[in-house]
């Protein structure tokens, strides 16, 4: 009798450190990769994602005393998007996106280091260094294809592009209203403020060419401190800058110009490859020609 009330006991017992072992405080569960989940709310829709996926979430971040320290609400009002073929899919909570249909709302606890290099790819920020976990709530908002997310991005992308190369003409026309208001941009999009004129040779392919110049950003800010000079043989590709070469070949020796390249006529989309030129900024160059061979 004994014995059997002994093996009920232990059956028991075992049960609830199952139970335990399986159980976080309020009510989260822990997954086998190492993070806690909790169901919050269940949506009504019928098919769960795939590699072939991407889903859109509305996420709050928090950190382990319940700060939100970033929101798709403020900080990516169109939601968040997470491909499922991430490779970090297995280390994250991000697996459990699988499981889930559009409408889930799930919470999950991560280990702090584990969920900024998943969400951000960055180490952890002074305000989470002593957190141990780090929490984010996401209710799964849609799924949609890796398709039809690439064309999302492209239409983002040039949309931003537009924004930004108008946001650029209007920094050049701003200049010009300033300083040169009957100045305008000439067949190739560069703008002549001022030039003088000699009556020597014009420069012609396989000249050696002597130049010197120096660079501005439209606020008066050098980009070099010095004037620069530069011996090139007219016509070798990449020597110079595209705007520079096109006003190149419209000088004479002795002759100056004063001129604004637009960034598609200078350091472009890109910028500057030391990081000296931001992207898409027009830049204010004095050009002379000192010596033509």
């Amino acid at each position: 009798m004994y014995k059997k009330i002994f093996i009920l006991f232990i059956m028991i017992f075992l049960s609830y450190a199952c139970k335990q072992k399986n159980q976080f405080k309020d009510g989260y569960s822990i997954h086998a990769n190492g993070f806690y989940y909790k169901l919050i709310a269940i949506g009504d829709g019928s098919e769960n994602p795939t590699n072939d996926h991407v889903v859109v979430l509305d996420a709050v971040m928090r950190t382990q005393n319940d700060s939100v320290f970033w929101d798709t609400g403020h900080d990516s009002p169109n939601g968040l998007y997470v491909q499922l073929n991430n490779t970090e899919l297995k280390a994250s909570c991000l697996a459990y996106f699988k499981n889930m249909v559009e409408g889930d709302s799930v919470s999950f606890m991560m280990p702090t280091k584990t969920f900024f290099k998943v969400f951000f790819d960055t180490i952890v920020p002074n305000f989470c260094i002593h957190d141990t976990l780090t929490k984010v709530d996401v209710k799964l908002s849609q799924i949609i294809s890796v398709a039809e997310y690439q064309a999302m991005q492209q239409t983002a992308e040039s949309v931003e592009r537009e924004d930004t190369e108008l946001q650029e003409l209007q920094r050049i026309d701003s200049y010009l209203t300033n300083n040169y208001p009957n100045v305008k941009a000439d067949a190739n999009g560069i703008y002549i403020l001022e030039k003088t004129i000699t009556n020597n040779a014009p420069i012609i392919k396989g000249n050696k060419v002597s130049i010197e110049f120096q660079g501005f950003f439209l606020d008066g800010r050098p980009l070099d401190k010095q004037p620069q000079k530069m011996e090139f043989i007219y016509g070798t590709p990449d020597q110079l800058i595209q705007g520079l070469n096109i006003v190149i070949a419209f000088l004479k020796k002795g002759e100056n110009a004063k001129i604004i390249l637009p960034s598609r006529m200078a350091f472009g989309e890109h910028g500057s490859s030391n990081g000296s030129v931001q992207p898409y900024t027009p830049i204010l160059y004095n050009l002379k020609i000192t010596d033509i061979q």
